[in-house]
């Protein structure tokens, strides 16, 4: 089965239509050069994979542009839609009241609120930045739930939607249904808007749909990386100035403890304080991962006789292994790299010669992983730690030995380590 979201599928696959074979090449054809594109690249190997469950080995496939183009009534002042069911579907889950209010996305949610109940807010146009998986798109479609409430004209799409519509508007002629769609509305509201960024024809539009909007008094809110405001982005940083930039922040430990409650309680789960702590400090890349986290924790114990604790907690969270040869397959320099991301440092700062308590404790860590995962001597460790003598080393593998019995905190982060480098995790 060919697995792509709702939204790939709409805009990139469902206009596709098998149109001939060429020895073992299947043809197909796409929308336009932009979709040919996109599923030449980006979908090259879940497509290859689907060819291969059902066809065999041996069958590849190209794309081209679809000739038989629908030339427009030249009676008829607009086309029709542009894409079949382009308006994003909205999630159920995404609304205000399911999203958790905390200091790290406080102005962020403020502002959308505003945005969604004043017609007349003054922090539009919004843009909400922030890392994957901090919440940009709940709160979007927070958004877009409370002004449809309202009965207001409402468009929400992703960046790539708003390029692909864009390209087909271009090759069809279709400029005047393309503005139509986009500008005769109470409200826009544009997802992952940085993948706008180094398309210089769309962004020019997309600037065009942002100041007539404004001119017309309706509100605009897009969310994206920060990336979205780099020096290529002068114009978008000049129209922003209209409205507010408000960036989510990384959530503390408390925020993520408290979001590990919220979430296990409307699942009808009480998760001890023990194992919520656990979580919170194991899982630190995300809000989405984090409720991933829960959800596979929660789904299993309701399935097991275990009782629910941290060592259960740590089996729920192992990685699925998808192969044996796959484990342990890294190398010391590699480990390195994911203790500095996992604590948030830089490489060098862990091998540099600074005793801050926060760099000490993460090149305790690497030493530790480094000779019970790695297997190093502890003179090679040392060398790599650029530490003259290998007694150093022993000190800090025997010290965090023994606190790996008495410390959630190290025993989450040796198990989020372990868990990124594909390392079994074991537990009593």
């Amino acid at each position: 089965m060919l697995r792509v979201t709702r939204q790939n599928y709409d805009t990139w696959l469902r206009a596709t239509v098998g149109q001939r074979y060429e020895g073992t090449t299947l043809v197909v054809n796409a929308a336009n050069d932009l979709a040919c594109d996109w599923l030449s690249t980006r979908m090259k190997s879940v497509i290859a994979q689907a060819l291969t469950a059902v066809a065999g080995p041996g069958l590849t496939v190209r794309f081209e542009p679809a000739d038989d183009v629908v030339k427009a009534d030249a009676n008829a002042p607009l086309q029709p839609q542009l894409i079949q069911n382009a308006r994003t579907p909205l999630n159920p889950r995404f609304t205000f009241d399911s999203f958790m209010e905390a200091d790290f996305n406080r102005l962020a949610l403020s502002a959308a609120r505003d945005v969604a109940c004043n017609v007349e807010s003054q922090y539009s146009p919004l843009f909400i930045s922030g890392n994957s998986g901090m919440g940009k798109t709940h709160l979007l479609h927070s958004v877009a739930h409370h002004a449809y409430g309202c009965g207001q004209a409402v468009l929400l799409v992703s960046a790539e939607q708003f390029i692909s519509e864009f390209t087909t508007a271009v090759r069809n002629k279709g400029g005047a249904a393309f503005r139509a769609r986009y500008r005769d509305l109470d409200l826009l509201l544009v997802d992952d808007v940085h993948t706008l960024m180094g398309k210089k024809a769309t962004l020019n539009e997309f600037y065009q749909t942002l100041a007539s909007l404004h001119d017309q008094g309706r509100r605009v809110v897009v969310a994206g990386d920060a990336s979205a405001m780099s020096d290529e982005a002068t114009r978008f940083k000049t129209m922003l100035r209209w409205g507010l930039v408000a960036h989510i922040e990384e959530p503390s430990s408390a925020d993520r403890v408290r979001f590990i409650d919220r979430k296990a309680r409307s699942q009808g789960m009480s998760l001890p304080a023990e194992v919520q702590h656990y979580i919170a400090l194991r899982v630190r890349s995300s809000i989405r991962d984090l409720e991933g986290a829960v959800n596979r924790v929660s789904a299993l114990s309701r399935i097991s006789p275990e009782a629910l604790t941290i060592d259960f907690t740590a089996k729920a969270l192992q990685p699925v292994t998808l192969a044996p040869e796959e484990e342990r397959h890294f190398t010391p320099t590699q480990l390195l790299d994911v203790v500095a991301q996992h604590l948030n440092l830089q490489p060098s700062e862990i091998t540099s010669q600074k005793r801050d308590r926060a760099i000490t404790y993460a090149r305790h860590v690497t030493m530790y992983l480094l000779r019970h995962d790695a297997s190093m001597t502890f003179s090679s460790i040392a060398q790599l730690m650029n530490k003259r003598d290998h007694s150093t080393v022993v000190h800090a593998c025997s010290q965090l030995l023994h606190e790996l019995d008495v410390s959630p905190e190290l025993r989450a982060d040796i198990d989020a380590i372990r868990s990124t480098l594909h390392i079994p995790i074991n537990v009593a």
